[in-house]
C-alpha cells in the first residue's frame, strides 16, 4: 500500500516564497514522498508562476508524475481528504 501524498498549498504571490514552496515540494519527492501541489491563482497556473525557477520546479514535478495545478474548492477539499500531511506556503 502506498502512503498518502503530501499536499503542498501555495498561497503566496511573492516570487521568492513561491519558488521556495515548489522547490520544497521537489525536495519531498527526493525522500520518496508523493506530493500534490495546489497553487492559488485567478487564472492559468503556468502564467501565475512568478519566476523561471518556479516554472522549472513545477515542470520537474509534473515530469515525475506529481500533479501541480490550481484547484477548485471541491478539488481542494478532495486533495485535503486524501493527503497524509499538508504544507501551506503563504
Amino acid at each position: 500500500m502506498t502512503s498518502p501524498p503530501v499536499l503542498v498549498v501555495v498561497r503566496t504571490r511573492d516570487p521568492h516564497r513561491q519558488a521556495e514552496a515548489l522547490r520544497a515540494a521537489l525536495g519531498l519527492t527526493l525522500r520518496g514522498s508523493r506530493v500534490e501541489v495546489a497553487i492559488e491563482t485567478s487564472g492559468e497556473v503556468d502564467a501565475a508562476l512568478a519566476t523561471p525557477l518556479a516554472r522549472r520546479a513545477a515542470d520537474t514535478l509534473r515530469s515525475f508524475g506529481h500533479p501541480v495545478g490550481a484547484l477548485s474548492d471541491d478539488a481542494l477539499a478532495a486533495a485535503l481528504a486524501r493527503a497524509g500531511r499538508v504544507e501551506v506556503w503563504t
